[in-house]
């Protein structure tokens, strides 16, 4: 899942996309950091694709706030090795 999603719908759509090329996928959160209106989540993903290859890497996401609600989430991982794992 790659790219700019805008919109509940679209980032619903996107994370859907995930199950073309997985069989599974996990992102597990290691560390939460919070500052104000910013959270950043210390990660990595695991999970298997299609293909039988097997990945672990570390993430990072960051979530802005307003109201409760993410305004802006930013995923940070670690791009080379995923296309590695998935083949391309």
């Amino acid at each position: 899942m790659s790219g700019t999603y805008e919109g509940k719908d679209a980032v619903l759509q996107g994370l859907g996309e995930i199950a073309d090329d997985f069989e599974e996928f996990r992102a597990i959160p290691d560390e939460t950091i919070e500052q104000g209106d910013t959270v950043v989540v210390l990660s990595h993903l695991e999970g298997r694709t299609k293909s039988g290859n097997q990945f672990k890497l570390p993430g990072v996401e960051v979530w802005r706030m307003s109201g409760g609600q993410a305004n802006r989430v930013q995923t940070l991982t670690d791009t080379a090795e995923m296309k590695q794992a998935l083949g391309s």
